[in-house]
């Protein structure tokens, strides 16, 4: 994988910005210049605006022009980093200045600036060392002894002359050989404040030396705010005396670094991905809300796609693309906000208790608070504010944004970070927090054979996240292709009576939104006749553990045509015609009678469902086999466990009760509790503890109002009470 280099450019060739002409200009400039007196250029220009780039471009155009020039400008590129605030800056200056001009000392003239230079380096040095000597900086001396012992000798070499005097005589030699020298200094914004107040010193005091030429490039106001910190001066106005020619880096046109952007994300995107899906109108607000406002230089845009490139490579087949060029550029560019987001999924995705926190909110005073808490961390507030709405439009409503319509289930197909199972995997590398993988769920809706599909919806229900997963082939449905919509509606089918049917407060059960997920598909079929045959095929090969599933799914289809309880036709809903409607109330009374003879499907999970509909089609049949069920006091005992309804409350509170009405007809409550008394409690452990617990609140509840609930932790005291007394 290819990353994007943050190296400056070192030709026009590779030029991204549009920055080849300033600079041309700017190197033309400098060689034409035919001023005796030296002469100060300043580039100014934040950091990451292509500083660098651009003063190699004004070297290479020097170059070019001067060619075939037998006095081409030398050029000289000073770096000031392996300096400490101790060391003599200007006596360093002019010892590398000699040592590079010596590369050039094939000339007479050029011969004759390397000697004077060296005799103002070394009266500079002997200065230095008498500076030294005559403060008694001892500590200095013992510090660095060969470098002070070094300038001490070559100063005496040199002392005949005074400074003054090698300075005339630099002065006048540099005029005569009329040869120009650049010295260019870079990055100086990234000196330390000492280190910049001494790189302007060095230029205030040798910045007069006849033909150089000094270009420093630095970001104006760190500058600016450096030489204030140690001079308690106005930085700008002392710039001003130094820097004779300014030059502001032309602002990089928003529409070109645009451009440059999108170019290297695709690049980045065809490199991971084949087929990434984006939608077009939601990528549009994510990039105008939460990445332009931020991308100001080219720097910005290599660190975030490199950034990006690492983490998509891990995370595309999990994550929507557009969400996490977002994060991203906030993870990179604006890290408080982005570790905010990181800190508040509760706040920013719908979960259960932000809902109901939600709904007691004042959205006004919600908003200030917010704003307040994201100004205290630094953050712009109002680039803030649209970032957080567009990519969370629960937090959107919240705070009374606009909304940006987007429901639920978009977001889920999506993948997008508003999704509170998935928020965790756009902040980690992760991906067990996804409680089903979108790779997995892929497999199923395309390529899975029936078998397949439906163990791996066992192992998926076995490790608590059907509800999930149930909500994702919900979100999708309209992906699966169609010759797969019976293949997977008939494997919902077999499975949904595993499936929880315990709703919690203001919650729907796994098993109430599969029959919402099995009609979204069969939806989707648009043959009546594909229906019919898919729901027949289904109640033939369905065993008695799956006829209260069947069941409850043809109990809807009855209603919707207005029959049994239902009060008025949904034409909508009417999946199949009258005519096969019939032909499947023959079939599943056939069924029931065959699996009646055979087997005791009393104590199947669904038994209230099955027996209702079987009643409704078939009564005498149904009648007589529940009547002669009865008779049996085990099979009682199994019958008020069957039909218990599970309760929740809103502080998680849980028990069972039990729809009796409609079975009154059979059996009594009193025979019940007699029965469930009279059992020998020896016996127990042949029933589960959940039915243990079921017929214990059973007792607990009998002789009571309707409205009584017996919590199941009371139930299971009975139980234990029971199996100490065996009795």
């Amino acid at each position: 994988m290819n990353y994007n280099s943050d190296k400056a450019i070192e030709s026009s060739e590779q030029d991204l910005l549009g920055r080849v002409t300033f600079s041309k200009q700017l190197g033309e400039a400098i060689y034409k210049y035919d001023g005796k007196d030296g002469l100060v250029l300043g580039v100014f220009g934040k950091w990451g605006t292509g500083k660098t780039s651009i003063l190699n471009m004004v070297v290479n155009e020097i170059n070019y022009l001067s060619d075939n020039d037998d006095d081409s400008p030398i050029i000289v590129n000073f770096s000031p980093w392996n300096y400490s605030d101790k060391d003599n800056l200007i006596g360093i200056f002019f010892e590398d200045l000699r040592i590079k001009l010596k590369l050039h000392s094939n000339k007479e003239n050029m011969k004759q600036i390397v000697r004077a230079i060296d005799q103002y380096s070394g009266a500079l040095n002997l200065l230095l060392y008498t500076s030294i000597v005559s403060s008694q900086n001892w500590i200095i001396m013992l510090k660095y002894p060969l470098k002070c012992l070094y300038r001490y000798i070559r100063g005496k070499i040199l002392e005949d002359n005074d400074l003054d005097k090698v300075k005339a005589n630099l002065e006048r030699v540099l005029i005569k050989s009329k040869q120009k020298i650049v010295v260019i200094i870079d990055d100086i914004d990234r000196l330390t404040n000492t280190q910049i107040r001494d790189i302007f010193q060095l230029v205030k005091q040798v910045g007069n030396f006849p033909n150089i030429i000094y270009v420093l490039s630095m970001d104006r106001e760190v500058v600016c705010r450096a030489l204030e910190s140690v001079h308690n001066i106005d930085g700008a106005k002392y710039l001003e005396k130094i820097v004779q020619i300014p030059f502001e880096i032309p602002a990089l046109l928003k529409p070109r670094l645009r451009e440059l952007f999108l170019t290297k994300l695709e690049n980045t995107i065809k490199a991971i991905s084949d087929n990434p899906k984006i939608d077009q109108s939601y990528w549009s607000e994510v990039f105008t809300n939460c990445i332009e406002p931020y991308i100001k230089t080219l720097r910005d845009v290599n660190r975030v796609i490199n950034t990006f490139q690492f983490r998509y490579k891990i995370l595309y087949a999990e994550t929507a693309f557009e969400d996490m060029v977002a994060l991203t550029t906030i993870e990179v560019l604006e890290p408080q906000l982005y570790q905010w987001i990181g800190r508040n999924k509760d706040l920013l995705c719908s979960t259960y208790s932000h809902s109901f926190s939600a709904l007691f909110r004042d959205k006004s005073d919600y908003r200030t608070s917010i704003y307040e808490e994201l100004k205290k961390l630094g953050i712009n507030t109002d680039i803030g504010i649209k970032f957080l709405s567009t990519l969370f439009p629960v937090f959107a409503n919240d705070i009374d944004e606009r909304d940006y319509r987007y429901t639920e289930s978009n977001i889920r197909e999506t993948m997008r970070v508003a999704q509170e199972e998935r928020f965790d995997s756009y902040f980690m590398f992760d991906l067990r927090e996804i409680p089903v993988t979108r790779y997995l769920i892929n497999d199923c809706i395309n390529k899975m054979a029936l078998n397949d599909l439906i163990t791996t919806i066992t192992v998926i229900n076995n490790n608590g996240n059907i509800e999930y997963f149930i909500d994702e082939l919900r979100a999708l449905v309209d992906t699966i292709p169609y010759e797969r919509l019976g293949l997977l509606a008939s494997a919902i089918l077999y499975e949904q009576d595993k499936f929880t049917n315990n709703s919690r407060f203001y919650m729907i059960s796994a098993y109430t939104k599969a029959e919402f997920l099995v009609y979204d598909i069969m939806s989707r079929i648009n043959d009546e006749n594909e229906r019919y045959n898919l729901i027949k095929s289904v109640l033939e090969n369905i065993n008695k553990e799956q006829i209260g599933t069947l069941a409850s799914f043809i109990n809807e289809i009855e209603l919707s045509h207005g029959r049994l309880a239902g009060k008025e036709k949904n034409i909508d809903k009417q999946l199949i015609s009258l005519h096969h409607l019939n032909d499947i109330e023959a079939m599943y009374a056939l069924k029931m009678n065959k699996l009646t003879q055979s087997e005791i499907i009393i104590d199947i999970k669904g038994f209230h469902r099955a027996f209702s509909l079987w009643e409704c089609i078939d009564k005498d049949r149904a009648q007589t086999y529940l009547d002669n069920i009865l008779k049996e006091d085990n099979n009682i005992l199994k019958f008020i466990c069957t039909i218990a309804r599970k309760w929740t409350s809103d502080n998680n509170d849980s028990g069972w009760d039990f729809p009796l009405e409609k079975y009154l007809t059979y059996i009594s409550k009193d025979t019940i509790y007699e029965k469930i008394q009279e059992f020998d409690k020896r016996q127990l452990n042949t029933f589960t503890l959940e039915d243990q617990i079921k017929l214990a609140s059973f007792v607990l509840s009998y002789g009571k109002s309707e409205s009584y609930r017996v919590d199941e932790k009371e139930a299971l005291k009975l139980v234990n009470n029971w199996k100490d007394n065996k009795s």
